[in-house]
Protein backbone atom coordinates (compact mmCIF):
# COMPACT_ATOMS: atom_id res chain seq x y z
CA UNK A 1 0.00 0.00 0.00
CA UNK A 2 3.05 2.35 1.20
CA UNK A 3 5.12 1.62 -2.26
CA UNK A 4 1.82 2.09 -4.73
CA UNK A 5 1.11 5.44 -3.06
CA UNK A 6 5.04 6.10 -3.30
CA UNK A 7 4.70 5.19 -6.96
CA UNK A 8 2.03 7.29 -7.62
CA UNK A 9 3.58 10.62 -5.71
CA UNK A 10 6.15 9.95 -7.92
CA UNK A 11 4.42 10.00 -11.18
CA UNK A 12 2.05 12.86 -9.92
CA UNK A 13 5.12 14.93 -9.57
CA UNK A 14 7.01 13.88 -12.80
CA UNK A 15 3.91 15.01 -14.23
CA UNK A 16 3.70 18.30 -13.06
CA UNK A 17 7.26 19.07 -13.74
CA UNK A 18 6.56 17.93 -17.40
CA UNK A 19 3.67 20.39 -17.68
CA UNK A 20 5.36 23.04 -15.98
CA UNK A 21 8.66 22.75 -18.64
CA UNK A 22 5.78 23.15 -21.27
CA UNK A 23 4.15 25.39 -19.62
CA UNK A 24 6.97 27.41 -20.01
CA UNK A 25 8.44 26.60 -23.50
CA UNK A 26 4.72 27.14 -24.85
CA UNK A 27 5.06 30.85 -22.90
CA UNK A 28 8.26 31.69 -24.36
CA UNK A 29 7.35 30.50 -27.42
CA UNK A 30 4.25 33.12 -27.28
CA UNK A 31 6.30 35.80 -26.67
CA UNK A 32 9.06 35.36 -29.18
CA UNK A 33 9.03 38.58 -31.37
CA UNK A 34 9.81 38.66 -35.46
CA UNK A 35 12.57 41.07 -36.40
CA UNK A 36 10.85 44.19 -37.30
CA UNK A 37 7.79 44.46 -35.11
CA UNK A 38 5.47 47.42 -34.19
CA UNK A 39 4.53 47.65 -30.45
CA UNK A 40 0.98 48.84 -30.46
CA UNK A 41 0.01 50.25 -27.36
CA UNK A 42 -3.88 50.42 -26.62
CA UNK A 43 -5.58 53.07 -24.55
CA UNK A 44 -9.14 51.60 -23.65
CA UNK A 45 -11.12 52.52 -20.67
CA UNK A 46 -9.96 53.49 -17.02
CA UNK A 47 -6.09 53.64 -16.76
CA UNK A 48 -5.58 51.61 -13.64
CA UNK A 49 -1.83 51.61 -12.02
CA UNK A 50 -1.87 47.70 -11.88
CA UNK A 51 -3.47 45.00 -13.60
CA UNK A 52 -3.21 41.30 -13.01
CA UNK A 53 -3.98 38.21 -15.21
CA UNK A 54 -3.76 34.79 -15.46
CA UNK A 55 -5.61 32.93 -12.48
CA UNK A 56 -4.90 35.81 -9.87
CA UNK A 57 -7.49 37.85 -11.31
CA UNK A 58 -9.80 38.65 -14.03
CA UNK A 59 -8.36 40.23 -16.97
CA UNK A 60 -10.41 43.33 -18.29
CA UNK A 61 -10.69 44.09 -21.95
CA UNK A 62 -11.95 47.63 -21.65
CA UNK A 63 -9.29 48.80 -18.87
CA UNK A 64 -5.05 50.00 -19.18
CA UNK A 65 -3.05 48.51 -16.72
CA UNK A 66 -0.30 51.23 -16.53
CA UNK A 67 2.36 48.94 -14.48
CA UNK A 68 2.25 46.18 -17.72
CA UNK A 69 2.13 49.66 -20.06
CA UNK A 70 5.16 51.13 -19.14
CA UNK A 71 7.20 47.75 -18.69
CA UNK A 72 6.46 47.10 -22.33
CA UNK A 73 7.24 50.45 -23.52
CA UNK A 74 10.77 50.11 -21.15
CA UNK A 75 11.57 46.96 -22.66
CA UNK A 76 10.64 47.42 -26.08
CA UNK A 77 12.49 50.63 -26.26
CA UNK A 78 15.90 48.27 -25.87
CA UNK A 79 14.87 45.44 -27.78
CA UNK A 80 16.39 45.87 -31.61
CA UNK A 81 13.27 43.52 -32.80
CA UNK A 82 10.89 46.56 -32.04
CA UNK A 83 11.37 49.71 -34.71
CA UNK A 84 8.10 51.64 -33.94
CA UNK A 85 5.41 51.75 -31.89
CA UNK A 86 1.72 52.59 -32.71
CA UNK A 87 -0.52 54.16 -30.03
CA UNK A 88 -4.41 53.53 -30.44
CA UNK A 89 -6.29 55.56 -28.44
CA UNK A 90 -10.01 54.89 -27.51
CA UNK A 91 -11.89 56.44 -25.34
CA UNK A 92 -9.50 56.18 -22.08
CA UNK A 93 -10.10 57.93 -18.37
CA UNK A 94 -7.02 58.69 -16.50
CA UNK A 95 -5.51 61.36 -14.38
CA UNK A 96 -3.88 64.07 -15.66
CA UNK A 97 -0.70 63.05 -14.43
CA UNK A 98 -1.08 59.58 -15.67
CA UNK A 99 -1.80 60.77 -18.93
CA UNK A 100 1.96 62.31 -17.81
CA UNK A 101 3.47 59.35 -17.58
CA UNK A 102 2.59 57.84 -20.93
CA UNK A 103 3.83 61.25 -22.71
CA UNK A 104 6.99 60.38 -20.69
CA UNK A 105 6.98 56.61 -21.65
CA UNK A 106 6.36 57.33 -25.42
CA UNK A 107 9.01 59.99 -25.42
CA UNK A 108 11.79 57.46 -24.17
CA UNK A 109 10.86 55.05 -26.44
CA UNK A 110 11.17 57.66 -29.51
CA UNK A 111 14.67 58.79 -27.62
CA UNK A 112 15.82 55.27 -28.87
CA UNK A 113 15.74 56.34 -32.52
CA UNK A 114 12.26 54.38 -32.92
CA UNK A 115 9.19 55.59 -34.50
CA UNK A 116 6.04 56.48 -32.92
CA UNK A 117 2.60 56.91 -34.58
CA UNK A 118 -0.75 57.92 -33.05
CA UNK A 119 -4.48 56.88 -33.77
CA UNK A 120 -7.15 58.92 -32.39
CA UNK A 121 -10.92 57.83 -32.67
CA UNK A 122 -12.03 61.13 -31.01
CA UNK A 123 -10.50 63.45 -28.24
CA UNK A 124 -13.38 63.82 -26.49
CA UNK A 125 -17.06 63.35 -27.66
CA UNK A 126 -19.67 65.77 -26.23
CA UNK A 127 -16.93 66.02 -23.22
CA UNK A 128 -13.46 67.34 -22.33
CA UNK A 129 -10.84 65.64 -24.58
CA UNK A 130 -7.51 66.71 -23.39
CA UNK A 131 -5.52 64.08 -21.84
CA UNK A 132 -6.34 61.74 -25.02
CA UNK A 133 -4.95 64.41 -27.55
CA UNK A 134 -2.08 64.83 -25.04
CA UNK A 135 -0.62 61.46 -24.94
CA UNK A 136 -1.45 61.07 -28.81
CA UNK A 137 0.20 63.95 -29.11
CA UNK A 138 3.52 63.00 -27.67
CA UNK A 139 3.75 60.34 -31.04
CA UNK A 140 5.63 62.03 -33.71
CA UNK A 141 2.92 62.08 -35.78
CA UNK A 142 -1.07 62.24 -35.38
CA UNK A 143 -4.09 60.94 -37.30
CA UNK A 144 -7.91 60.80 -36.04
CA UNK A 145 -10.95 59.57 -37.56
CA UNK A 146 -12.68 61.68 -39.59
CA UNK A 147 -15.60 62.61 -37.90
CA UNK A 148 -13.80 63.04 -34.83
CA UNK A 149 -13.63 65.80 -32.18
CA UNK A 150 -10.67 67.92 -30.60
CA UNK A 151 -12.12 68.71 -26.91
CA UNK A 152 -9.34 70.66 -26.04
CA UNK A 153 -11.39 72.80 -24.13
CA UNK A 154 -8.88 73.92 -21.37
CA UNK A 155 -9.86 72.69 -17.52
CA UNK A 156 -12.59 73.01 -14.84
CA UNK A 157 -13.29 72.35 -10.78
CA UNK A 158 -16.84 71.46 -10.52
CA UNK A 159 -17.75 71.22 -6.69
CA UNK A 160 -21.16 70.06 -5.26
CA UNK A 161 -22.99 71.27 -1.75
CA UNK A 162 -25.84 70.02 -0.67
CA UNK A 163 -26.52 71.83 2.11
CA UNK A 164 -30.09 72.63 0.83
CA UNK A 165 -31.13 68.76 0.16
CA UNK A 166 -29.86 68.05 4.16
CA UNK A 167 -32.00 70.91 4.73
CA UNK A 168 -35.42 69.85 2.75
CA UNK A 169 -35.26 66.35 4.31
CA UNK A 170 -34.32 66.90 7.62
CA UNK A 171 -30.74 66.63 8.37
CA UNK A 172 -28.28 68.54 10.46
CA UNK A 173 -24.45 68.35 9.28
CA UNK A 174 -22.46 68.90 12.80
CA UNK A 175 -18.76 69.52 10.46
CA UNK A 176 -15.94 71.59 11.36
CA UNK A 177 -12.51 71.50 9.29
CA UNK A 178 -9.04 72.75 10.67
CA UNK A 179 -7.43 74.35 8.07
CA UNK A 180 -8.61 77.74 5.85
CA UNK A 181 -8.91 75.89 2.51
CA UNK A 182 -9.48 72.37 3.79
CA UNK A 183 -13.12 71.76 2.17
CA UNK A 184 -14.78 68.52 2.21
CA UNK A 185 -17.07 69.41 4.13
CA UNK A 186 -18.69 71.66 2.38
CA UNK A 187 -20.80 70.23 0.43
CA UNK A 188 -22.38 69.30 3.72
CA UNK A 189 -22.30 72.45 4.97
CA UNK A 190 -22.45 75.17 2.01
CA UNK A 191 -24.53 75.90 -0.61
CA UNK A 192 -21.92 77.67 -2.26
CA UNK A 193 -18.12 78.49 -2.70
CA UNK A 194 -16.36 79.91 0.11
CA UNK A 195 -13.65 82.35 -0.27
CA UNK A 196 -10.89 79.84 0.46
CA UNK A 197 -12.30 77.41 -1.50
CA UNK A 198 -12.52 79.25 -4.53
CA UNK A 199 -10.05 81.33 -4.32
CA UNK A 200 -8.00 77.11 -3.96
CA UNK A 201 -9.91 76.13 -6.99
CA UNK A 202 -8.93 79.05 -9.38
CA UNK A 203 -5.03 78.41 -7.94
CA UNK A 204 -5.37 74.81 -9.24
CA UNK A 205 -7.39 74.96 -11.99
CA UNK A 206 -5.28 77.54 -13.58
CA UNK A 207 -1.87 75.60 -12.87
CA UNK A 208 -3.48 72.62 -14.68
CA UNK A 209 -4.48 74.94 -17.72
CA UNK A 210 -1.05 76.26 -18.23
CA UNK A 211 0.40 72.49 -18.23
CA UNK A 212 -2.45 71.74 -20.56
CA UNK A 213 -1.02 74.34 -22.71
CA UNK A 214 2.72 74.32 -22.35
CA UNK A 215 2.43 70.42 -23.48
CA UNK A 216 0.29 70.78 -26.71
CA UNK A 217 2.59 73.99 -27.42
CA UNK A 218 5.65 71.84 -27.67
CA UNK A 219 4.46 69.10 -28.84
CA UNK A 220 2.68 70.28 -32.02
CA UNK A 221 5.71 72.70 -32.37
CA UNK A 222 3.32 75.62 -31.68
CA UNK A 223 3.37 78.98 -29.90
CA UNK A 224 1.32 78.86 -26.64
CA UNK A 225 -0.98 81.59 -27.70
CA UNK A 226 -2.08 79.62 -30.89
CA UNK A 227 -2.88 76.81 -28.13
CA UNK A 228 -4.42 79.41 -26.35
CA UNK A 229 -6.91 80.08 -28.75
CA UNK A 230 -7.71 77.09 -30.51
CA UNK A 231 -8.64 75.84 -26.78
CA UNK A 232 -11.21 78.92 -27.02
CA UNK A 233 -12.38 77.65 -30.43
CA UNK A 234 -12.92 73.99 -29.26
CA UNK A 235 -14.82 71.43 -30.06
CA UNK A 236 -13.28 71.40 -33.34
CA UNK A 237 -14.09 69.01 -35.63
CA UNK A 238 -11.13 66.77 -37.29
CA UNK A 239 -10.84 69.13 -39.96
CA UNK A 240 -10.78 72.38 -38.25
CA UNK A 241 -8.21 69.90 -36.38
CA UNK A 242 -6.12 69.38 -39.34
CA UNK A 243 -6.06 72.92 -40.74
CA UNK A 244 -4.74 74.15 -37.41
CA UNK A 245 -1.87 71.53 -36.96
CA UNK A 246 -3.08 69.49 -33.87
CA UNK A 247 -3.13 66.09 -35.95
CA UNK A 248 -1.69 65.30 -39.25
CA UNK A 249 -3.75 63.32 -40.79
CA UNK A 250 -7.28 61.99 -41.43
CA UNK A 251 -7.89 57.89 -41.49
CA UNK A 252 -10.37 55.42 -40.42
CA UNK A 253 -8.93 52.99 -37.60
CA UNK A 254 -8.19 49.92 -40.38
CA UNK A 255 -6.54 52.45 -42.68
CA UNK A 256 -4.08 53.34 -39.65
CA UNK A 257 -3.52 49.29 -39.25
CA UNK A 258 -2.46 48.92 -42.83
CA UNK A 259 -0.54 52.12 -43.19
CA UNK A 260 1.46 50.75 -39.74
CA UNK A 261 1.82 47.07 -41.13
CA UNK A 262 3.43 48.79 -44.74
CA UNK A 263 5.05 51.61 -42.69
CA UNK A 264 7.72 53.41 -44.52
CA UNK A 265 7.28 50.77 -47.39
CA UNK A 266 8.35 48.24 -44.62
CA UNK A 267 6.59 44.89 -43.86
CA UNK A 268 5.80 44.61 -40.08
CA UNK A 269 4.37 42.49 -37.45
CA UNK A 270 2.18 44.11 -34.82
CA UNK A 271 2.46 42.61 -30.86
CA UNK A 272 0.02 43.99 -28.90
CA UNK A 273 1.47 45.34 -25.55
CA UNK A 274 -0.43 43.20 -23.16
CA UNK A 275 1.53 40.05 -25.16
CA UNK A 276 4.73 41.54 -25.22
CA UNK A 277 7.38 40.47 -22.10
CA UNK A 278 10.34 39.45 -23.04
CA UNK A 279 10.59 35.94 -21.30
CA UNK A 280 13.27 33.59 -20.65
CA UNK A 281 13.67 30.51 -21.75
CA UNK A 282 15.35 29.25 -18.62
CA UNK A 283 13.76 31.09 -15.66
CA UNK A 284 15.79 32.78 -12.75
CA UNK A 285 16.43 30.01 -10.45
CA UNK A 286 17.79 30.81 -6.02
CA UNK A 287 17.92 34.36 -4.85
CA UNK A 288 17.57 37.35 -6.73
CA UNK A 289 17.81 41.09 -5.49
CA UNK A 290 14.43 43.02 -5.81
CA UNK A 291 12.92 46.42 -5.90
CA UNK A 292 9.76 45.82 -3.92
CA UNK A 293 6.81 48.08 -5.72
CA UNK A 294 3.49 48.41 -2.99
CA UNK A 295 0.84 50.17 -4.77
CA UNK A 296 -1.27 52.33 -2.52
CA UNK A 297 -4.39 52.66 -5.10
CA UNK A 298 -7.66 53.94 -3.73
CA UNK A 299 -9.41 56.05 -0.77
CA UNK A 300 -7.91 54.76 2.40
CA UNK A 301 -10.17 52.71 5.08
CA UNK A 302 -9.20 50.67 8.33
CA UNK A 303 -9.45 47.01 7.78
CA UNK A 304 -8.83 45.02 4.30
CA UNK A 305 -9.17 46.53 0.88
CA UNK A 306 -10.41 46.02 -2.45
CA UNK A 307 -13.38 46.36 -4.67
CA UNK A 308 -15.27 49.86 -3.66
CA UNK A 309 -16.50 51.08 -6.93
CA UNK A 310 -18.17 53.74 -5.52
CA UNK A 311 -15.95 55.10 -3.53
CA UNK A 312 -12.65 55.08 -4.45
CA UNK A 313 -11.25 56.18 -8.16
CA UNK A 314 -10.10 52.99 -10.54
CA UNK A 315 -12.92 51.02 -8.31
CA UNK A 316 -10.18 49.91 -5.50
CA UNK A 317 -10.09 50.70 -1.34
CA UNK A 318 -6.61 50.83 0.49
CA UNK A 319 -7.08 48.54 3.44
CA UNK A 320 -4.79 49.28 6.13
CA UNK A 321 -4.01 45.77 6.93
CA UNK A 322 -3.01 45.29 3.89
CA UNK A 323 -0.75 47.76 3.26
CA UNK A 324 0.85 46.99 6.32
CA UNK A 325 1.40 43.57 5.68
CA UNK A 326 2.45 44.52 2.63
CA UNK A 327 4.98 46.66 4.11
CA UNK A 328 6.21 44.27 6.91
CA UNK A 329 6.69 41.59 4.11
CA UNK A 330 9.06 43.71 2.50
CA UNK A 331 11.17 45.19 4.88
CA UNK A 332 11.41 41.14 6.67
CA UNK A 333 12.36 39.91 2.35
CA UNK A 334 15.84 39.89 2.22
CA UNK A 335 16.18 39.51 -1.49
CA UNK A 336 14.48 43.17 -1.11
CA UNK A 337 16.82 45.94 -1.63
CA UNK A 338 14.81 49.29 -1.63
CA UNK A 339 11.16 49.64 -1.82
CA UNK A 340 8.70 52.52 -4.05
CA UNK A 341 5.34 53.22 -2.44
CA UNK A 342 3.15 54.65 -5.57
CA UNK A 343 0.71 56.31 -4.24
CA UNK A 344 -2.84 57.16 -6.00
CA UNK A 345 -5.03 58.37 -3.18
CA UNK A 346 -7.24 61.16 -2.13
CA UNK A 347 -6.67 60.06 1.42
CA UNK A 348 -9.27 59.14 3.58
CA UNK A 349 -8.99 57.81 7.46
CA UNK A 350 -6.91 59.17 9.46
CA UNK A 351 -7.03 55.72 11.64
CA UNK A 352 -6.08 54.26 8.42
CA UNK A 353 -3.53 56.34 7.48
CA UNK A 354 -1.30 56.08 10.21
CA UNK A 355 -1.29 52.75 10.80
CA UNK A 356 0.02 53.00 7.11
CA UNK A 357 2.72 55.54 8.28
CA UNK A 358 3.85 53.70 11.14
CA UNK A 359 4.67 50.44 8.82
CA UNK A 360 6.43 52.71 6.14
CA UNK A 361 8.68 54.49 9.11
CA UNK A 362 9.66 51.11 10.61
CA UNK A 363 10.47 49.98 6.77
CA UNK A 364 12.48 53.12 5.92
CA UNK A 365 14.90 52.31 9.33
CA UNK A 366 15.88 49.31 7.18
CA UNK A 367 15.65 49.94 3.83
CA UNK A 368 15.42 52.70 1.32
CA UNK A 369 12.30 53.98 0.92
CA UNK A 370 11.05 56.38 -1.84
CA UNK A 371 7.81 57.57 -3.21
CA UNK A 372 5.96 58.36 -6.38
CA UNK A 373 2.72 59.86 -6.67
CA UNK A 374 0.61 59.15 -9.47
CA UNK A 375 -2.93 61.11 -9.59
CA UNK A 376 -3.53 61.68 -6.93
CA UNK A 377 -1.22 61.30 -3.25
CA UNK A 378 -3.17 64.15 -0.76
CA UNK A 379 -4.46 64.50 2.48
CA UNK A 380 -4.22 60.84 3.67
CA UNK A 381 -2.55 59.91 0.38
CA UNK A 382 0.42 62.42 1.82
CA UNK A 383 0.37 61.47 5.16
CA UNK A 384 1.63 58.09 4.34
CA UNK A 385 4.22 59.22 2.18
CA UNK A 386 6.45 61.30 5.35
CA UNK A 387 8.81 58.43 5.79
CA UNK A 388 10.69 58.08 2.52
CA UNK A 389 13.64 59.31 1.65
CA UNK A 390 13.07 60.90 -1.57
CA UNK A 391 9.41 61.68 -3.38
CA UNK A 392 8.87 62.34 -6.73
CA UNK A 393 5.58 63.11 -8.12
CA UNK A 394 4.42 64.46 -11.80
CA UNK A 395 3.82 67.97 -12.59
CA UNK A 396 -0.01 67.51 -12.52
CA UNK A 397 0.06 65.38 -9.58
CA UNK A 398 -3.21 66.89 -7.25
CA UNK A 399 -0.69 66.94 -3.87
CA UNK A 400 -0.81 68.59 -0.56
CA UNK A 401 -4.66 68.92 1.61
CA UNK A 402 -2.73 68.97 4.58
CA UNK A 403 -5.26 69.37 6.96
CA UNK A 404 -7.76 67.05 8.81
CA UNK A 405 -12.04 67.72 9.18
CA UNK A 406 -14.57 65.68 11.05
CA UNK A 407 -18.37 65.84 12.10
CA UNK A 408 -21.19 64.08 12.11
CA UNK A 409 -25.25 64.20 10.84
CA UNK A 410 -27.80 64.83 13.07
CA UNK A 411 -30.60 62.96 11.68
CA UNK A 412 -33.45 63.59 14.28
CA UNK A 413 -35.31 66.05 12.05
CA UNK A 414 -35.53 63.49 9.41
CA UNK A 415 -36.55 60.98 11.78
CA UNK A 416 -39.44 63.03 13.43
CA UNK A 417 -40.71 63.80 9.75
CA UNK A 418 -41.43 60.31 8.95
CA UNK A 419 -42.67 59.88 13.00
CA UNK A 420 -39.65 58.03 14.56
CA UNK A 421 -38.81 59.18 17.85
CA UNK A 422 -35.34 58.65 19.65
CA UNK A 423 -35.08 58.38 23.11
CA UNK A 424 -31.90 58.67 25.45
CA UNK A 425 -30.57 57.49 28.72
CA UNK A 426 -26.92 58.23 29.44
CA UNK A 427 -24.69 58.59 32.31
CA UNK A 428 -21.60 60.71 31.51
CA UNK A 429 -21.52 64.49 30.08
CA UNK A 430 -20.35 62.93 26.66
CA UNK A 431 -22.01 59.55 26.49
CA UNK A 432 -24.47 60.85 23.55
CA UNK A 433 -21.77 63.46 21.77
CA UNK A 434 -21.81 61.60 18.73
CA UNK A 435 -25.33 60.11 18.77
CA UNK A 436 -27.17 60.87 15.28
CA UNK A 437 -29.79 62.13 17.45
CA UNK A 438 -28.50 65.25 18.17
CA UNK A 439 -26.44 68.14 17.65
CA UNK A 440 -23.15 68.80 19.22
CA UNK A 441 -23.29 71.12 22.53
CA UNK A 442 -21.82 74.47 22.21
CA UNK A 443 -18.46 73.02 24.81
CA UNK A 444 -18.72 69.57 22.44
CA UNK A 445 -18.43 71.22 19.75
CA UNK A 446 -15.46 73.28 20.88
CA UNK A 447 -13.51 70.27 21.87
CA UNK A 448 -14.22 68.30 18.82
CA UNK A 449 -12.87 71.03 16.98
CA UNK A 450 -9.61 71.72 19.05
CA UNK A 451 -8.71 69.01 20.82
CA UNK A 452 -10.26 66.20 18.21
CA UNK A 453 -9.39 67.70 14.99
CA UNK A 454 -7.16 70.51 16.28
CA UNK A 455 -4.57 68.28 17.48
CA UNK A 456 -4.51 65.65 14.51
CA UNK A 457 -3.78 68.80 12.76
CA UNK A 458 -0.79 69.36 14.95
CA UNK A 459 0.06 66.05 14.63
CA UNK A 460 -0.22 66.09 10.57
CA UNK A 461 1.85 68.90 10.42
CA UNK A 462 4.96 68.07 12.40
CA UNK A 463 5.01 64.75 10.61
CA UNK A 464 5.90 67.13 7.43
CA UNK A 465 8.04 69.19 9.29
CA UNK A 466 10.00 66.35 10.11
CA UNK A 467 9.70 64.37 7.14
CA UNK A 468 10.84 67.29 4.74
CA UNK A 469 12.85 68.96 6.61
CA UNK A 470 10.79 72.60 7.23
CA UNK A 471 9.67 74.48 10.52
CA UNK A 472 6.09 73.52 11.99
CA UNK A 473 5.38 77.21 11.30
CA UNK A 474 6.39 77.07 7.64
CA UNK A 475 4.51 73.93 7.01
CA UNK A 476 1.22 75.38 8.56
CA UNK A 477 1.91 78.08 6.50
CA UNK A 478 1.89 76.05 2.83
CA UNK A 479 -0.65 73.27 4.36
CA UNK A 480 -4.04 74.71 5.77
CA UNK A 481 -5.75 71.71 3.61
CA UNK A 482 -4.50 73.52 0.51
CA UNK A 483 -4.34 71.51 -2.84
CA UNK A 484 -1.03 71.93 -4.86
CA UNK A 485 -0.16 70.59 -8.31
CA UNK A 486 3.30 68.74 -8.52
CA UNK A 487 4.82 71.46 -10.53
CA UNK A 488 3.90 73.66 -7.51
CA UNK A 489 4.86 71.20 -4.59
CA UNK A 490 8.48 71.02 -5.60
CA UNK A 491 9.08 75.32 -5.03
CA UNK A 492 7.38 74.75 -1.70
CA UNK A 493 9.82 71.28 -0.82
CA UNK A 494 6.41 69.01 -0.54
CA UNK A 495 7.93 66.89 -2.96
CA UNK A 496 12.00 66.30 -4.36
CA UNK A 497 11.46 65.70 -7.53
CA UNK A 498 9.47 65.69 -10.86
CA UNK A 499 9.14 62.05 -12.58
CA UNK A 500 7.35 59.19 -12.76
CA UNK A 501 7.59 55.23 -11.17
CA UNK A 502 10.73 55.44 -13.56
CA UNK A 503 12.63 58.10 -12.04
CA UNK A 504 11.64 56.39 -8.19
CA UNK A 505 13.06 53.18 -9.04
CA UNK A 506 15.77 54.58 -10.29
CA UNK A 507 16.63 56.30 -7.13
CA UNK A 508 15.40 53.89 -5.03
CA UNK A 509 18.21 51.52 -6.63
CA UNK A 510 20.99 54.43 -5.87
CA UNK A 511 19.53 54.97 -2.57
CA UNK A 512 20.22 50.89 -1.80
CA UNK A 513 23.66 51.57 -3.80
CA UNK A 514 22.87 48.71 -6.74
CA UNK A 515 25.58 48.66 -9.21
CA UNK A 516 23.85 50.15 -12.38
CA UNK A 517 25.15 46.71 -14.37
CA UNK A 518 23.46 44.63 -11.86
CA UNK A 519 19.65 43.39 -12.68
CA UNK A 520 17.07 44.00 -10.17
CA UNK A 521 13.48 42.59 -10.35
CA UNK A 522 10.25 43.82 -9.39
CA UNK A 523 8.09 42.53 -6.75
CA UNK A 524 4.90 44.19 -6.35
CA UNK A 525 2.94 44.62 -3.47
CA UNK A 526 -0.01 43.88 -1.89
CA UNK A 527 -0.14 40.35 -3.91
CA UNK A 528 -3.55 40.04 -5.77
CA UNK A 529 -5.89 38.10 -4.66
CA UNK A 530 -6.54 34.73 -5.60
CA UNK A 531 -9.80 34.58 -8.49
CA UNK A 532 -11.25 32.05 -5.53
CA UNK A 533 -10.87 34.36 -2.87
CA UNK A 534 -12.09 37.20 -4.45
CA UNK A 535 -15.05 35.46 -5.20
CA UNK A 536 -15.89 34.74 -1.76
CA UNK A 537 -15.21 38.35 -0.91
CA UNK A 538 -17.11 39.30 -2.92
CA UNK A 539 -14.48 41.96 -4.24
CA UNK A 540 -13.77 40.68 -8.36
CA UNK A 541 -13.15 42.99 -10.95
CA UNK A 542 -11.98 45.93 -8.76
CA UNK A 543 -11.19 48.86 -10.77
CA UNK A 544 -14.57 49.09 -12.89
CA UNK A 545 -14.82 45.59 -14.44
CA UNK A 546 -18.63 45.73 -13.68
CA UNK A 547 -19.23 49.16 -15.15
CA UNK A 548 -20.17 51.15 -12.61
CA UNK A 549 -19.33 54.82 -13.51
CA UNK A 550 -19.69 57.94 -10.50
CA UNK A 551 -18.97 61.13 -11.15
CA UNK A 552 -15.98 62.19 -9.78
CA UNK A 553 -17.65 64.92 -7.92
CA UNK A 554 -20.01 62.70 -6.19
CA UNK A 555 -17.16 60.96 -4.59
CA UNK A 556 -16.40 62.66 -1.83
CA UNK A 557 -20.09 62.91 -0.66
CA UNK A 558 -20.20 59.13 -1.10
CA UNK A 559 -17.15 58.50 0.76
CA UNK A 560 -18.37 60.91 3.75
CA UNK A 561 -21.73 59.49 3.86
CA UNK A 562 -20.41 55.87 4.19
CA UNK A 563 -17.85 56.84 7.07
CA UNK A 564 -20.42 58.68 8.68
CA UNK A 565 -23.58 57.67 8.39
CA UNK A 566 -23.32 54.78 10.05
CA UNK A 567 -25.22 56.38 13.12
CA UNK A 568 -27.52 53.19 14.13
CA UNK A 569 -24.46 50.76 13.81
CA UNK A 570 -22.52 53.61 16.82
CA UNK A 571 -24.83 54.43 18.52
CA UNK A 572 -25.09 51.47 20.95
CA UNK A 573 -21.72 51.88 21.96
CA UNK A 574 -20.05 51.10 18.55
CA UNK A 575 -16.62 52.76 17.62
CA UNK A 576 -16.78 55.72 15.06
CA UNK A 577 -20.12 54.33 13.87
CA UNK A 578 -22.30 57.77 13.02
CA UNK A 579 -18.98 60.36 12.84
CA UNK A 580 -15.90 60.57 10.79
CA UNK A 581 -12.29 62.10 11.37
CA UNK A 582 -10.63 62.28 8.01
CA UNK A 583 -8.11 63.35 5.73
CA UNK A 584 -9.06 63.42 2.45
CA UNK A 585 -8.70 65.60 -0.58
CA UNK A 586 -12.11 66.19 -2.22
CA UNK A 587 -11.36 68.37 -5.00
CA UNK A 588 -10.80 66.85 -8.60
CA UNK A 589 -10.47 69.05 -11.60
CA UNK A 590 -12.46 67.72 -14.97
CA UNK A 591 -9.76 67.61 -18.42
Amino acid sequence: MIKRTLRWLVRMIVILIVLGITIHIVDWWSHRVAPGSVLVLSLKGPLIERGTDGFRGLVAQDQTPLNVARRALHEAAADPRIVGLAVRITDPQMEFAQAQELIRLIRHFAAHHKWTTAYLETAGDFGSGNLPYLVASAASEVSMMPEGEINVMGVRVQELFARGLLDKVGIRPNFAAIGKYKSAANIFTEKNFTPGQREEDDALAGNLFNQIVDEAARERHLEPAQIRALIDQAPLSAQAGLKAHLIDRLEYGDQFTDRVKDYHNHSHSLIDYTHYEQVPLLPHLGHRDRIAVIYADGAIERGQGGFDPLLSPGGSAIGSDDMVDALEQARDDDSVRAVVLRINSPGGSVIASELIRRAAELLAKKKPLVVSMSGYAASGGYWIAMPAAKIFADPATITGSIGVLGGKFNIAPLMDSIGVNSGTIAHGANAAMFDAFGDFTPAQQQQFRDQILGETYQHFVSLVAHGRGLTPARVDQIAQGRVWTGEQAIKLKLVDAMGGLGAALKAARELAKVPKDTKLGILELPAPPSLLSSLMKGKVAAGGALGIRVAAQLRTLLWMFDAAGGAAGGAAGGAGGGWLRAVLCPVTPVI
